[in-house]
């Protein structure tokens, strides 16, 4: 393992063909060990898939990270960054360094952003979940259309992460140390737990606890309200109010994880669940078909195609695609 600590360009080789999905079973294994040797090494990681996803973004390359770099190489050259007009090719480590350089210069406000002692991740609206890997290895999920700020220099002293719009949901590592901090607007939740999921809209917070417990407070006041496993905590930013109750909405989650449950659901409320979490117009034609209502216990698809299918041969409906929407109409 030595060994590949100090060749720096072997391991980058590794993580990109890794990224790429080409990296053979055996290298898959060396690099999880890696990974999993130093806090240091995951950070590192993080960096790069983070660098990868925006090129993606930039320069419209979906999903290929040897196209990505491709892409880089060459609108850095378009750019005249190298000084001597010989150079065309770099080392990756090389490439992967202007990488980040280049984009911190190009995507401020865009997706990742290093700025000062602080660090900033912004999830487009149509974009994918993402993932981040702090400091202390808590591990942030974002959904599309989230921003949150965290300081990476000092993190570990004073554990505190910033949402800054739309939803997180948060996996904190058991740890001696202090608390992790979120605050969301007006209100500051404590993690006194393992998991738990946070929506910040226009004027309210919502944060619902899967395991353990959190404390929620406004900034500005000493007392808080516990939030326990299974339960809702909601703050109304117009009235200062906070309240907590239980949680009924089974499908919270399901932006991250795809996991439905419905009970006597109408088809109409089916198909603007699937929308929000596969990003892709759901249309229900007629009145009587939008009421239809629709049962299961579990509902697991990672593509919205595998989804309706399972929900047209229950309610009987047809499915057609139709100027990238999903239409549902009677058969």
């Amino acid at each position: 393992m030595k060994e590949f600590q100090k060749n720096e360009e072997m391991i980058y080789e590794l993580i990109i063909e890794d990224l790429d999905q080409t990296i053979s079973a055996n290298d898959k294994i060396i690099l999880k060990e890696w990974r999993s040797a130093d806090q240091e090494n995951e950070k590192t990681y993080q960096e790069f898939l983070l660098v990868q996803n925006s090129i993606d973004k930039l320069y419209g390359v979906d999903g290929n990270a040897d196209a990505s770099w491709n892409a880089l190489a060459q609108k850095i050259n378009d750019q005249e960054m190298i000084e001597d007009p010989k150079v065309r090719r770099f080392s990756l480590g090389m490439i992967l360094k202007i990488a980040a350089v280049f984009l911190l210069i190009l995507s401020v406000g865009f997706f990742f952003l290093s700025q000062d002692k602080y660090a900033i991740v912004s999830i487009p609206e149509d974009a994918s979940v993402a993932q981040v890997i702090l400091p202390d290895a808590t591990i942030v999920n974002l959904n599309s259309g989230t921003k949150i700020k965290y300081n990476k220099e000092d993190f570990l002293a004073n554990k505190t992460i910033e949402v800054l719009e739309g939803e997180v949901f948060v996996q904190v590592v058991k740890h001696d140390g202090a608390q992790l901090r979120v605050l969301v607007g007006d209100v500051e939740a404590q993690d006194i737990g393992t998991s738990f999921n946070v929506t910040k809209n226009e004027d309210d917070v919502n944060i619902i606890v899967e395991e353990g417990a959190v404390a929620m407070k406004h900034v500005n006041d000493d007392g808080n309200v516990l939030i326990s496993a299974g339960k809702i905590g909601s703050y109304d930013s117009k009235t200062r109010q906070m309240n907590v109750a239980l949680n009924t909405n089974h499908n919270y989650k399901s932006w991250l994880n795809k996991y439905f449950t419905f009970n006597s659901v109408s088809l109409s409320e089916v198909a603007a669940q699937l929308e929000k979490v596969y990003q892709i117009p759901v249309v229900v034609e007629g009145k009587a078909l939008n009421e239809k209502k629709f049962t299961i216990n579990k509902l697991h698809y990672q593509t919205i195609d595998s989804a309706l299918s399972v929900i047209s041969a229950s309610l009987q409906f047809r499915v057609t695609k139709q100027r990238g929407a999903y239409v549902l109409s009677d058969n």
